[in-house]
């Protein structure tokens, strides 16, 4: 099934492409050039489902909907932060282990 709808999205980017008109005829007709066979409820599903779309506006940069809106400021993030406790006093490091690396770095 995979096949097939990868077979029917390739065969619509042709289509739209060489500005050829996305029916069902032409769906199958390309997918049976390329030995897949695909059942006609697919290839009915995919054009309807692309029907009146111009397949080629949607992948261009920038999809179809334009760019998200930038986030606004929240109450929480407009609140100052406390000031940072005093800071901790820092560990003395741990000495590190000799381990053996079975001669990798000989």
């Amino acid at each position: 099934m995979a096949n097939q709808a990868t077979a029917v999205a390739y065969a619509a980017l042709l289509l739209a492409g060489s500005n050829t008109p996305l029916t069902v005829e032409n769906v199958e007709k390309l997918t049976k050039k390329a030995g897949v066979n695909v059942p006609s409820q697919l290839a009915t599903q995919f054009v309807r489902a692309f029907e009146g779309k111009d397949i080629i506006s949607l992948l261009s940069v920038g999809g179809g909907s334009g760019s998200a809106p930038a986030a606004q400021p929240t109450q929480a993030a407009a609140k100052p932060t406390e000031a940072p406790k005093a800071a901790e006093k820092p560990k003395d490091p741990e000495p590190e282990e000799d381990v053996d690396m079975g001669g990798l770095f000989d």
